[in-house]
Protein backbone atom coordinates (compact mmCIF):
# COMPACT_ATOMS: atom_id res chain seq x y z
CA UNK A 1 0.00 0.00 0.00
CA UNK A 2 1.78 3.24 -1.00
CA UNK A 3 1.23 6.25 1.81
CA UNK A 4 -0.59 9.24 1.10
CA UNK A 5 1.89 11.98 0.59
CA UNK A 6 1.23 15.27 2.55
CA UNK A 7 2.34 18.99 1.66
CA UNK A 8 1.81 21.73 4.51
CA UNK A 9 0.57 24.61 3.57
CA UNK A 10 1.81 27.34 6.32
CA UNK A 11 4.16 25.71 8.44
CA UNK A 12 3.59 27.39 11.82
CA UNK A 13 3.17 25.38 15.21
CA UNK A 14 0.23 23.54 14.70
CA UNK A 15 1.82 22.46 11.67
CA UNK A 16 4.79 21.35 13.50
CA UNK A 17 2.58 19.11 15.81
CA UNK A 18 0.56 17.78 12.88
CA UNK A 19 3.69 16.44 10.71
CA UNK A 20 5.19 14.83 14.61
CA UNK A 21 1.75 13.17 14.39
CA UNK A 22 2.81 11.89 10.76
CA UNK A 23 5.65 10.69 11.28
CA UNK A 24 4.15 7.64 13.15
CA UNK A 25 1.53 7.56 10.54
CA UNK A 26 1.40 4.31 8.75
CA UNK A 27 -0.92 5.50 5.85
CA UNK A 28 0.45 8.68 5.22
CA UNK A 29 3.71 10.82 4.93
CA UNK A 30 5.05 14.58 4.75
CA UNK A 31 6.61 15.29 1.25
CA UNK A 32 6.38 19.05 0.85
CA UNK A 33 5.55 22.66 2.63
CA UNK A 34 4.88 25.99 1.12
CA UNK A 35 5.63 29.02 3.13
CA UNK A 36 6.82 32.07 1.57
CA UNK A 37 8.59 32.46 4.77
CA UNK A 38 12.47 32.23 3.83
CA UNK A 39 13.80 31.27 7.24
CA UNK A 40 10.31 29.31 8.20
CA UNK A 41 10.40 26.89 5.24
CA UNK A 42 14.07 26.38 5.78
CA UNK A 43 14.11 25.19 8.94
CA UNK A 44 10.66 23.42 8.86
CA UNK A 45 11.98 21.55 5.54
CA UNK A 46 15.51 20.45 8.01
CA UNK A 47 13.55 19.32 10.48
CA UNK A 48 11.07 16.82 8.51
CA UNK A 49 13.85 16.45 6.00
CA UNK A 50 12.19 17.54 2.99
CA UNK A 51 13.35 17.64 -0.60
CA UNK A 52 14.52 21.31 -1.38
CA UNK A 53 12.40 20.54 -4.74
CA UNK A 54 9.21 20.41 -2.56
CA UNK A 55 10.01 23.28 -0.38
CA UNK A 56 7.87 25.67 -2.26
CA UNK A 57 7.76 29.41 -1.76
CA UNK A 58 4.07 29.39 -3.20
CA UNK A 59 1.16 28.06 -2.01
CA UNK A 60 0.04 27.54 -5.83
CA UNK A 61 3.42 25.56 -6.49
CA UNK A 62 2.16 22.94 -3.74
CA UNK A 63 -0.81 22.87 -4.93
CA UNK A 64 0.00 21.89 -8.67
CA UNK A 65 2.80 19.45 -7.52
CA UNK A 66 1.90 16.25 -9.13
CA UNK A 67 4.41 14.94 -5.64
CA UNK A 68 1.25 15.63 -3.10
CA UNK A 69 -1.87 13.52 -2.85
CA UNK A 70 -3.16 15.64 0.11
CA UNK A 71 -2.62 19.10 2.05
CA UNK A 72 -2.74 20.28 5.02
CA UNK A 73 -3.76 23.72 5.62
CA UNK A 74 -2.80 25.51 8.80
CA UNK A 75 -2.82 29.35 7.92
CA UNK A 76 -4.81 32.11 9.35
CA UNK A 77 -7.86 31.86 9.05
CA UNK A 78 -9.31 34.54 6.63
CA UNK A 79 -6.99 32.21 3.73
CA UNK A 80 -8.78 28.76 4.53
CA UNK A 81 -12.11 28.60 2.71
CA UNK A 82 -9.81 29.86 -0.27
CA UNK A 83 -6.79 27.75 -0.02
CA UNK A 84 -9.94 25.01 0.47
CA UNK A 85 -11.40 25.83 -2.43
CA UNK A 86 -8.26 25.99 -4.57
CA UNK A 87 -6.64 22.84 -3.60
CA UNK A 88 -10.13 20.65 -4.08
CA UNK A 89 -10.03 22.39 -8.12
CA UNK A 90 -6.81 20.66 -7.86
CA UNK A 91 -8.24 17.31 -7.22
CA UNK A 92 -5.98 17.03 -4.15
CA UNK A 93 -7.56 15.76 -0.60
CA UNK A 94 -8.06 18.62 2.00
CA UNK A 95 -7.58 18.02 5.97
CA UNK A 96 -7.48 22.25 7.05
CA UNK A 97 -7.39 23.49 10.59
CA UNK A 98 -9.84 24.64 12.17
CA UNK A 99 -12.27 27.30 11.68
CA UNK A 100 -12.99 25.43 8.12
CA UNK A 101 -13.98 29.22 7.20
CA UNK A 102 -15.01 32.26 9.08
CA UNK A 103 -18.40 31.97 8.84
CA UNK A 104 -21.03 29.77 7.65
CA UNK A 105 -21.41 31.38 4.29
CA UNK A 106 -17.52 30.44 3.24
CA UNK A 107 -18.31 26.99 4.88
CA UNK A 108 -20.79 26.50 2.16
CA UNK A 109 -18.59 27.31 -0.61
CA UNK A 110 -16.36 25.17 0.77
CA UNK A 111 -18.35 22.34 1.11
CA UNK A 112 -20.26 22.77 -2.44
CA UNK A 113 -16.27 22.67 -3.97
CA UNK A 114 -14.92 19.23 -2.02
CA UNK A 115 -18.08 17.73 -2.71
CA UNK A 116 -18.06 18.32 -6.77
CA UNK A 117 -14.24 17.51 -6.84
CA UNK A 118 -14.83 14.01 -5.34
CA UNK A 119 -11.84 14.82 -2.66
CA UNK A 120 -11.36 13.96 1.23
CA UNK A 121 -12.20 16.99 3.63
CA UNK A 122 -12.30 17.60 7.54
CA UNK A 123 -11.59 20.05 9.69
CA UNK A 124 -9.14 20.11 11.83
CA UNK A 125 -10.59 19.61 15.48
CA UNK A 126 -7.73 16.81 16.52
CA UNK A 127 -9.37 16.45 20.13
CA UNK A 128 -12.10 14.23 18.27
CA UNK A 129 -10.40 11.98 16.84
CA UNK A 130 -8.41 11.28 20.45
CA UNK A 131 -9.54 7.55 22.08
CA UNK A 132 -10.78 9.33 24.61
CA UNK A 133 -13.63 10.61 22.56
CA UNK A 134 -15.27 7.51 21.19
CA UNK A 135 -15.01 6.14 25.59
CA UNK A 136 -16.78 9.30 26.76
CA UNK A 137 -19.17 9.18 23.86
CA UNK A 138 -20.29 5.70 25.34
CA UNK A 139 -20.56 7.24 28.54
CA UNK A 140 -23.11 9.36 27.87
CA UNK A 141 -25.06 6.96 25.45
CA UNK A 142 -24.97 4.35 28.37
CA UNK A 143 -26.31 6.92 30.87
CA UNK A 144 -23.55 6.67 33.23
CA UNK A 145 -24.39 9.90 34.96
CA UNK A 146 -28.26 9.58 33.98
CA UNK A 147 -29.67 11.89 31.47
CA UNK A 148 -27.48 14.93 31.32
CA UNK A 149 -28.29 18.31 32.13
CA UNK A 150 -25.50 21.00 31.86
CA UNK A 151 -22.57 21.28 29.80
CA UNK A 152 -19.45 23.74 31.33
CA UNK A 153 -16.47 23.95 29.53
CA UNK A 154 -13.85 26.29 28.91
CA UNK A 155 -10.44 26.85 25.85
CA UNK A 156 -8.84 30.36 27.02
CA UNK A 157 -5.22 31.56 27.64
CA UNK A 158 -3.65 34.69 28.53
CA UNK A 159 -1.50 36.51 25.51
CA UNK A 160 -0.79 38.92 28.83
CA UNK A 161 -0.28 42.23 26.41
CA UNK A 162 -2.13 42.86 23.27
CA UNK A 163 0.11 42.54 20.36
CA UNK A 164 -1.84 44.85 17.00
CA UNK A 165 -0.09 42.82 14.26
CA UNK A 166 -0.39 39.38 15.80
CA UNK A 167 -3.10 37.22 14.18
CA UNK A 168 -5.44 36.93 17.28
CA UNK A 169 -5.30 41.06 17.47
CA UNK A 170 -6.06 41.53 14.36
CA UNK A 171 -9.73 41.83 12.76
CA UNK A 172 -9.03 41.45 8.96
CA UNK A 173 -7.17 38.21 9.99
CA UNK A 174 -10.49 37.25 12.08
CA UNK A 175 -8.81 37.41 14.97
CA UNK A 176 -10.37 36.47 18.55
CA UNK A 177 -11.17 34.25 20.88
CA UNK A 178 -14.13 32.39 19.34
CA UNK A 179 -12.83 31.70 15.90
CA UNK A 180 -9.63 30.71 17.42
CA UNK A 181 -10.15 28.57 20.19
CA UNK A 182 -13.94 29.61 21.28
CA UNK A 183 -15.33 26.88 18.69
CA UNK A 184 -13.96 24.08 20.52
CA UNK A 185 -16.13 24.30 23.73
CA UNK A 186 -18.78 25.05 20.79
CA UNK A 187 -18.20 21.69 18.96
CA UNK A 188 -17.94 19.91 21.98
CA UNK A 189 -21.29 20.95 23.64
CA UNK A 190 -23.06 20.06 20.60
CA UNK A 191 -21.47 16.99 20.42
CA UNK A 192 -22.40 15.72 24.17
CA UNK A 193 -25.97 16.90 23.57
CA UNK A 194 -26.43 15.21 20.46
CA UNK A 195 -24.92 11.46 22.31
CA UNK A 196 -27.25 12.46 25.37
CA UNK A 197 -30.69 11.74 22.65
CA UNK A 198 -29.01 9.71 20.75
CA UNK A 199 -27.61 11.73 17.99
CA UNK A 200 -24.43 12.25 16.42
CA UNK A 201 -24.80 16.13 17.51
CA UNK A 202 -27.22 18.48 18.34
CA UNK A 203 -27.94 22.12 17.90
CA UNK A 204 -28.91 25.09 20.21
CA UNK A 205 -32.19 26.37 20.24
CA UNK A 206 -31.41 29.20 21.87
CA UNK A 207 -28.01 31.14 22.39
CA UNK A 208 -27.07 34.32 24.11
CA UNK A 209 -23.25 35.62 24.91
CA UNK A 210 -21.44 38.60 26.64
CA UNK A 211 -17.81 39.32 25.44
CA UNK A 212 -14.61 42.05 26.60
CA UNK A 213 -14.25 44.04 22.53
CA UNK A 214 -10.23 44.65 23.17
CA UNK A 215 -8.87 48.13 21.31
CA UNK A 216 -8.18 46.24 18.00
CA UNK A 217 -12.00 45.19 17.83
CA UNK A 218 -11.73 41.64 18.19
CA UNK A 219 -13.36 39.31 21.32
CA UNK A 220 -10.76 38.91 23.75
CA UNK A 221 -12.67 37.25 26.68
CA UNK A 222 -16.24 36.05 25.70
CA UNK A 223 -18.98 33.37 27.04
CA UNK A 224 -21.91 31.58 24.94
CA UNK A 225 -24.92 30.89 27.04
CA UNK A 226 -26.79 27.80 25.33
CA UNK A 227 -29.86 25.82 25.55
CA UNK A 228 -30.80 22.76 23.49
CA UNK A 229 -34.15 20.40 23.49
CA UNK A 230 -35.03 18.96 26.79
CA UNK A 231 -33.63 21.72 28.78
CA UNK A 232 -30.30 20.69 28.91
CA UNK A 233 -27.77 23.93 28.73
CA UNK A 234 -24.63 24.89 28.01
CA UNK A 235 -21.58 27.04 28.88
CA UNK A 236 -19.09 27.79 26.63
CA UNK A 237 -16.34 29.88 28.33
CA UNK A 238 -13.12 31.48 26.23
CA UNK A 239 -10.31 33.80 26.15
CA UNK A 240 -7.03 35.14 24.61
CA UNK A 241 -6.03 37.60 27.20
CA UNK A 242 -7.33 35.04 29.95
CA UNK A 243 -6.43 31.45 31.57
CA UNK A 244 -9.02 29.27 32.10
CA UNK A 245 -9.39 25.48 33.17
CA UNK A 246 -9.61 24.48 29.78
CA UNK A 247 -11.34 21.52 31.00
CA UNK A 248 -15.79 20.24 30.48
CA UNK A 249 -17.82 19.09 33.44
CA UNK A 250 -20.59 17.49 32.33
CA UNK A 251 -23.40 17.09 34.60
CA UNK A 252 -26.51 14.39 34.75
CA UNK A 253 -29.24 13.64 36.82
CA UNK A 254 -26.93 10.73 38.66
CA UNK A 255 -23.36 12.27 38.59
CA UNK A 256 -20.99 14.58 36.87
CA UNK A 257 -18.10 13.53 34.48
CA UNK A 258 -15.03 15.86 34.36
CA UNK A 259 -13.02 15.72 31.43
CA UNK A 260 -9.11 16.79 32.27
CA UNK A 261 -7.84 17.47 28.76
CA UNK A 262 -10.19 17.66 26.31
CA UNK A 263 -8.11 19.75 23.86
CA UNK A 264 -4.93 18.02 24.12
CA UNK A 265 -5.05 15.21 26.17
CA UNK A 266 -1.57 15.10 26.64
CA UNK A 267 1.88 17.42 26.88
CA UNK A 268 4.52 18.44 24.47
CA UNK A 269 2.80 15.92 22.09
CA UNK A 270 2.89 13.05 23.60
CA UNK A 271 2.97 9.95 24.74
CA UNK A 272 -0.64 10.84 25.18
CA UNK A 273 -1.79 10.70 28.84
CA UNK A 274 -5.54 11.95 30.00
CA UNK A 275 -8.15 11.08 32.39
CA UNK A 276 -11.37 11.40 33.03
CA UNK A 277 -13.43 11.70 36.01
CA UNK A 278 -16.72 9.84 36.91
CA UNK A 279 -18.15 11.02 40.05
CA UNK A 280 -21.00 9.49 41.43
CA UNK A 281 -22.69 8.56 45.30
CA UNK A 282 -19.93 10.92 46.34
CA UNK A 283 -17.01 8.24 44.60
CA UNK A 284 -14.77 9.32 42.20
CA UNK A 285 -13.91 6.55 39.44
CA UNK A 286 -10.93 7.73 37.39
CA UNK A 287 -10.32 6.27 33.82
CA UNK A 288 -6.74 6.76 32.51
CA UNK A 289 -6.34 7.10 28.79
CA UNK A 290 -2.38 6.37 27.37
CA UNK A 291 -0.19 5.42 24.70
CA UNK A 292 2.66 6.04 23.03
CA UNK A 293 1.30 7.97 20.03
CA UNK A 294 1.73 11.46 19.33
CA UNK A 295 -1.23 13.39 20.28
CA UNK A 296 -1.80 14.37 16.21
CA UNK A 297 -1.06 10.53 15.10
CA UNK A 298 -4.33 9.96 15.42
CA UNK A 299 -6.10 13.17 13.03
CA UNK A 300 -3.67 12.21 10.62
CA UNK A 301 -3.83 8.06 10.58
CA UNK A 302 -7.68 8.68 10.30
CA UNK A 303 -7.10 11.09 7.56
CA UNK A 304 -4.83 8.98 5.58
CA UNK A 305 -6.89 5.74 6.09
CA UNK A 306 -9.68 7.66 4.93
CA UNK A 307 -8.16 8.95 1.43
CA UNK A 308 -6.70 5.12 0.94
CA UNK A 309 -10.50 4.05 1.29
CA UNK A 310 -11.85 6.74 -1.13
CA UNK A 311 -14.22 8.00 1.65
CA UNK A 312 -14.70 11.65 1.16
CA UNK A 313 -15.32 12.59 5.04
CA UNK A 314 -14.27 10.88 8.13
CA UNK A 315 -16.96 9.16 10.37
CA UNK A 316 -18.19 10.75 13.85
CA UNK A 317 -17.53 11.50 15.82
CA UNK A 318 -14.99 12.78 14.01
CA UNK A 319 -16.15 16.82 12.58
CA UNK A 320 -18.32 15.68 9.21
CA UNK A 321 -19.30 17.76 6.83
CA UNK A 322 -22.44 18.71 8.64
CA UNK A 323 -21.04 19.05 11.69
CA UNK A 324 -18.71 21.37 10.34
CA UNK A 325 -21.29 23.60 9.12
CA UNK A 326 -24.08 22.93 12.14
CA UNK A 327 -20.50 24.22 14.19
CA UNK A 328 -19.94 27.51 11.81
CA UNK A 329 -23.89 28.35 11.88
CA UNK A 330 -23.70 28.53 16.21
CA UNK A 331 -20.27 30.86 15.94
CA UNK A 332 -22.11 33.18 13.65
CA UNK A 333 -24.94 33.36 16.14
CA UNK A 334 -22.27 33.99 19.29
CA UNK A 335 -20.06 36.57 16.89
CA UNK A 336 -23.78 38.08 16.34
CA UNK A 337 -24.95 38.57 19.66
CA UNK A 338 -22.05 40.40 20.56
CA UNK A 339 -21.84 42.88 17.63
CA UNK A 340 -18.57 41.16 16.37
CA UNK A 341 -18.92 41.01 12.41
CA UNK A 342 -16.08 40.61 9.80
CA UNK A 343 -15.79 42.06 6.05
CA UNK A 344 -16.66 38.78 5.26
CA UNK A 345 -19.91 38.56 6.84
CA UNK A 346 -21.15 41.27 4.28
Amino acid sequence: MNKIRWGIIGPGSIANNFADGLKGSYSGELVAIASFNDNRRKTFGDKFQIEESLRFNSYDELLNSESVDAVYISTPHTLHAELSIKAAGKGKHILCEKPAAVNFKEGEEVIKAVTEAGVFYKEGFMYRCHPQIPALLDLIKNKTIGDIKKINSSFGFDMTKVIPQHRLFDKNLAGGAILDVGLYPISFSRMIAGANSGKKFANPIKLEANAQIGETGVDEISTAHLEFENGLLAEAHTAIMKNMDNNAIIEGSKGKIIVHNPWMPGKDGGPYHSTISIIKDDKEEIKNFKGPEHLFFFEAELSSQSIIKEKQQVPHPGMTWEDTLSNLKVLDLWRQKINYSLEQDK
